[in-house]
């Protein structure tokens, strides 16, 4: 099989995602984060399933990276954003499907993973996007439990945080993503969506996210 050109491909996503709105920066305004951090980037891959357009290309996209890893017994999407894209995948490849949430139930049968798992599958986890990394890897955790392999996860899009390379890491799992900060940064400037100077602004978050908004005056 040709191989990907992977900063081709990361290019392409990430105007993708411009085209329907799902990046947006605002380095002088920045958003504010449920944790309570401020960024300058906000990211909704949620948009992508109302585009069956770019829908449809990005699908292409993550079949083609699991093609490259090897096709695995089973996917596992992520709750809830990356539920959809595991079920395109599932479809497009014709395997079994699963989803993980973060915890397990509190009632009925107390299922953390719903869909069937048999041990010794091989299953590859699907995300829309990775900040900490926080999320795949109890979903990981879960998979493992119930006797599942898990070793390789598949993202549309990443910030690269220190963080998320720390828990991927830890929890052994290399990760592979369609696109990300830098790739976005780089493409916002060529459609003129960012000035160059606003360019390490952006950059400088991702580095050190905790304390971006001090050091910019925002808090």
């Amino acid at each position: 099989m040709k191989s990907i050109d992977i900063d081709k491909t990361a290019e392409k996503v990430a105007s993708t995602l411009y085209d329907i709105s799902a990046i947006i920066f605002r380095p002088h305004q920045p958003f504010k984060y449920d944790s309570g951090i401020l960024s300058p980037v906000y990211t909704d891959n949620r948009l992508i399933i109302s585009h069956p357009k770019e829908r449809k290309l990005v699908t292409k996209f993550l079949v083609q990276r699991i093609k490259e890893i090897g096709i695995p017994d089973v996917v596992a999407g992520t709750a809830t954003a990356g539920i959809a894209h595991a079920a395109f995948i599932a479809a497009e490849l014709n395997i079994p499907m699963v989803y993980v949430r973060s915890q397990p139930k509190d009632h009925g049968k107390g299922n953390q993973v719903e869909g069937l798992i048999k041990r010794g599958q091989r299953a590859i986890i699907i995300e829309d996007l990775i900040s900490t990394a926080g999320s795949s890897v109890k979903v990981a955790k879960a998979l493992r439990k119930l006797g599942a392999k898990v070793t390789d996860e598949v993202a549309i899009f990443t910030y690269r945080l220190k963080a998320s390379e720390d828990n991927f890491k830890k929890a052994r799992i290399k990760l592979t993503c369609l696109t990300d900060l830098k790739h976005s940064v780089e493409t916002a400037v060529k459609k003129r969506f960012l000035r160059e100077d606003q360019v390490q602004i952006i950059l400088d978050w991702a580095k050190d996210p905790q304390n971006w908004g001090k050091k910019m005056g925002f808090e």
